[in-house]
């Protein structure tokens, strides 16, 4: 992958001044080749942590011309589920035999396996949630989700992320639409490039004390909801908080995300509900499930396969971003790839102010090809 620069706000002005009014061919030398890429609160590696949190970087503007554009650094957000039921068999056993590996034991070999390797190349960091409960704690203490995230995006620090395995054990609650809401928030106050949130979870969401446990469908059928309701509304079914959060993040703050189902569930329709959160986060399977459903350590690895190369390959930078959303025609060694709003197979924006695009589905497979060039053709209104 290219390295990264800052491009002088002199050089852009001077580009801009030569392209205006031109059709010219401009080769960019890297993915930070381009106006708007960094700004104040954004950095190489996804974030400058000294840099003012509410900074943000200018838009792109649309200059016509054919540009190549580039793959873009990812910043990758894991947002990892620690609740109790992380320590379960993938079948769901709660006292599995030694030997057999825990949903938490999959989930950190799969990311040591698959994702650990491209370290250099993409700048990850991880939101763990819920936070550590303290022994006796009561339920809002097992749901707690302490704002900010745990390791912050950048690149070579993939490892931070698997000590956190080895130091602490999947306890409490699943706070969900919580801890995704932060790790964007997070995400927009330093704003990288190809922002993406990986969601891995292995239940339903719950931990939202505003529902009401005589009336909720409760995730913990062992211990209904309403034998205990100042504690059981904790264990409430918390979807439609979760799918909101979640359509909100996609589409208003420009940061899909992918959702990880691991291991077997209690009820079909909590399966549901990782499938309205994969929907709902741009990023679903175009196959039912929607979601990565996980029942073994290779669907595991597949699932980060598939997630890792859309991210790392599928991600592109335009410097040029045309007034109207349908002024560019992008090329795949000189094939025109149309445009899918419902990104089932073919290109379309991810975050059009800063020149941001994905490919998808075959097109995505097409851009991945190491003798693949890519090019955009950018008309602006008067």
């Amino acid at each position: 992958m290219p390295s990264l620069r800052r491009t002088p706000r002199s050089l852009l002005a001077r580009l801009s001044g030569a392209l205006v009014g031109a059709s010219v061919v401009v080769a960019l030398s890297s993915c930070g080749s381009r106006t708007g890429l960094f700004g104040a609160g954004g950095g190489v590696d996804g974030g400058d942590t000294d840099a003012p949190r509410d900074a943000a970087p200018d838009a792109n503007p649309c200059i016509p011309g054919r540009f190549t554009l580039e793959v873009a650094t990812a910043q990758l957000m894991f947002v990892i589920d620690r609740s109790g039921s992380m320590a379960f068999a993938l079948n769901g056993d709660e006292n599995a035999p030694v030997g057999v590996p825990s949903r938490w034991d999959v989930l950190r070999n799969g990311l040591q396996q698959v994702v650990a390797p491209f370290d250099g190349q993409l700048a990850m960091g991880a939101k763990f949630y819920p936070e550590p409960p303290r022994d006796g704690a009561d339920s809002e203490e097992a749901c707690r989700t302490d704002t900010g995230v745990g390791i912050p995006p950048q690149r070579g620090r993939f490892q931070e992320i698997l000590d956190v395995f080895a130091s602490t054990i999947p306890r409490g609650g699943t706070p969900t639409a919580e801890a995704v809401r932060l790790a964007a928030q997070f995400l927009t106050q330093q704003r990288g490039v190809a922002r993406t949130i990986v969601l891995a979870t292995d239940g339903a969401p719950n931990c939202n004390p505003s529902l009401d446990a005589n009336r909720c469908i409760c995730t913990t059928p062992r211990f209904p909801c309403s034998a205990n309701p100042g504690r059981g509304r904790y264990s409430c079914l918390d979807d439609q908080r979760a799918v909101e959060t979640i359509r909100e993040i996609a589409e208003n703050q420009s940061i899909p995300i992918y959702v990880i189902g691991i291991g077997s569930t209690e009820s079909p329709q909590f399966l549901q509900v990782l499938d309205r959160m994969a929907v709902a986060g741009g990023r679903p399977r175009a196959a039912a499930p929607r979601h990565y459903n996980v029942q073994s350590a290779n669907d595991m690895n597949a699932a980060l396969e598939s997630i890792r190369d859309s991210v790392a390959s599928c991600t592109y930078l335009t410097p040029s971003s045309p007034t109207d959303p349908d002024q560019i025609d992008v090329e795949v060694s000189g094939r025109t790839v149309a445009r899918d709003p419902s990104r089932q197979n073919g290109w379309d924006w991810v975050d059009r102010a800063y020149g941001t695009i994905a490919f998808f589905g075959d097109a995505c497979v097409e851009a991945q090809s190491a003798t693949a060039q890519i090019t955009g053709v950018v008309a602006c209104e008067p």
